[in-house]
């Protein structure tokens, strides 16, 4: 046995990998740990898609709907102790690898920029402070979905005269009529997943001059610095990941939008694939998790 498992938990899949392996996907995430019957499929999933040769010795997990104070995330660390047969299991939340994934071990905040959105701000002989982290139903503000959910929106109010002319309407041609996106949106599995994928479409329609398509990726941008700005605590780095921060004008916007609300960023970190190399910190690196207490579970 020896080696360590990655896991990177997303409301719309997760992604996994064994040490410098290839990374292993799955369209299946996890919007929230409600009840025992959610983290028995989580942890079912995670199991079935890890390599069958692999025996790792240390696994870390970062997990979307991390909930301080759950028992959901310490009963997902003992069922994949038991079913990989790992020494130790550290489920950590997402903001927990994002931001060892992007600023490391040192003072400073980070954003995810994903599906949903959370931001995690560390400084010295002070609690961990994160903000937003709500789900897409209570908050995830500027992610996207909220991106996806603004651009669906208003290419249906434009093509019901309820709303100003945009292009994002001829690019949910591809998604069928009203009707169609409607039901599609009210049944996709995981709830956000279909909504969070117009995104890349109301961005690149943004980059392309849509007036009303940039003043949503401008608005998202300012509810995020305004989540950085709330999680702060401490001078140092701002990191930004998630796959949102792939597009260079979205991460354009948010670093105006950082000066706009007087966060400095002078020093920007973005890393659209952070996750994975923060779930591996977290769970070799044992020195790290008094750092983010409350927001680790561990199985030994």
């Amino acid at each position: 046995m020896s080696g360590t498992l990655a896991v990177d938990v997303g409301q719309t899949g997760f992604r996994l990998r064994v040490d410098d392996g290839d990374v292993v996907g799955s369209s299946l995430g996890v919007t929230a740990l409600t009840d025992g019957d959610h983290v028995r499929a989580l942890a079912r999933r995670i199991s079935d898609r890890v390599p069958t040769a692999a025996r790792p010795a240390r696994i870390g997990v970062g997990l979307s709907g991390f909930v301080e104070g759950s028992d959901a995330p310490a009963a997902l660390a003992a069922l994949l102790h038991e079913s990989l047969g790992a020494r130790r299991v550290v489920i950590a939340a997402d903001a927990v690898t994002a931001f060892l994934g992007t600023v490391g071990a040192r003072l400073g905040t980070v954003a995810i920029c994903g599906t949903g959105t959370a931001a995690l701000g560390i400084g010295a002989d002070t609690p961990p402070r994160r903000i937003d982290a709500r789900g897409y139903l209570l908050g995830d503000f500027g992610s996207g979905f909220w991106i996806g959910q603004r651009g669906l929106q208003a290419a249906l109010d434009a093509q019901e005269g309820r709303g100003e002319p945009t292009t994002l309407s001829d690019r949910t041609r591809r998604l069928g009529s009203a009707a169609d996106i409607y039901i599609q949106a009210m049944g996709s599995t995981p709830p956000p997943k279909f909504v969070a994928e117009f995104a890349p479409d109301v961005l690149a329609a943004a980059g392309e001059g849509d007036a009303v398509a940039l003043d949503i990726v401008r608005a998202a941008a300012a509810e995020l610095a305004r989540t950085i700005r709330a999680a702060r605590i401490a001078v140092g780095p701002v990191g930004l990941t998630g796959g949102l921060v792939r597009s260079p004008l979205f991460v354009r916007e948010v670093r105006a939008a950082l000066g706009r609300a007087d966060v400095p960023a002078d020093e920007l970190l973005v890393r659209a694939d952070a996750a994975l190399e923060g779930a591996r910190v977290v769970a070799e690196d044992v020195t790290i998790r008094s750092a983010f207490a409350g927001l680790i579970a561990v199985k030994e």
